[in-house]
């Protein structure tokens, strides 16, 4: 008898909408929508077990999807897991008067548009969820996950830490007319090359032309965060032979990126 069926007694509809609730109220698909990422398909099941006295996430199963995606986004993972443990720790006291749990498993999918889909499952009945059993993400991919670009950023890797050895941020007053950056200490060549917008996590590209033809050079916009944002125009900056890559402030509040040479 799988643990649903257990405590649904003579009434399985009540038990599942009374655990729909307390999945709701837990936070939990608000906590694994920042742990997996700003934008990207996403396919996987994580699973956590009690251990002293707390509910814990103890794996995250997912491959990389053909179009890029899958598991959750490193970083945005690394920064969150602590609040999905949380959240789940808050559904585990959400349940119904009498129902423990020692493990879980949630299944999670995100589609190009619309929210998170969570598959929720505990005790005897996680083991069986498998990410086999997701659907699969639809609609448009996340250029910044595209694995044509990864591979390129991977080939890229050491001239992009040249950039972010060479990466200046502004600490006065700057200008940039007629392609020359005066920054106050320096008059030299520079470049737009785009602007971030911290509010909504949007990056603009600012050049004539491409600086390339991967996916994410060639979308006027796209929504990363800040270290997003500076892996962007780093790249670009190497792709254009710069020396450096500068950053200011737009009246506005909005960042912007500069290639230097000089």
């Amino acid at each position: 008898m799988s643990w649903f069926d257990r405590h649904a007694g003579d009434d399985p509809e009540a038990l599942y909408e009374r655990l729909r609730e307390a999945v709701a109220a837990s936070g939990l698909e608000d906590a694994l929508a920042a742990a997996s990422g700003l934008t990207g398909h996403r396919r996987y099941v994580l699973r956590a077990e009690v251990r002293e006295g707390r509910i814990r996430v103890v794996s995250v199963e997912g491959p990389t999807l053909p179009r890029g995606g899958g598991p959750p986004a490193a970083t945005a993972w690394a920064a969150n897991s602590s609040v999905v443990d949380a959240a789940l720790n808050r559904l585990r006291r959400l349940l119904p008067r009498g129902v423990d749990v020692a493990a879980v498993a949630v299944g999670v999918v995100r589609h190009a548009e619309g929210p998170l889909g969570l598959s929720v499952r505990f005790d005897e009945d996680a083991p069986a969820l498998s990410v086999g059993q997701l659907p699969t993400p639809t609609g448009d991919p996340s250029p910044t996950e595209d694995p044509a670009w990864l591979r390129v950023l991977a080939a890229w890797s050491t001239r992009i830490d040249e950039m972010r050895s060479r990466f200046v941020v502004a600490k006065g007053d700057w200008t940039l007319s007629a392609g020359r950056l005066d920054d106050g200490e320096r008059r030299v060549t520079a470049t737009a090359l785009g602007s971030w917008h911290g509010g909504q996590r949007r990056f603009e590209w600012l050049l004539a032309s491409p600086a390339g033809d991967e996916a994410p050079l060639v979308e006027p916009a796209l929504i990363v965060d800040l270290a997003g944002a500076i892996e962007l125009v780093c790249f670009a900056a190497a792709k254009l032979g710069a020396t450096g890559v500068f950053q200011g402030t737009l009246p506005t509040g909005d960042l912007v990126f500069l290639a230097v040479r000089g």
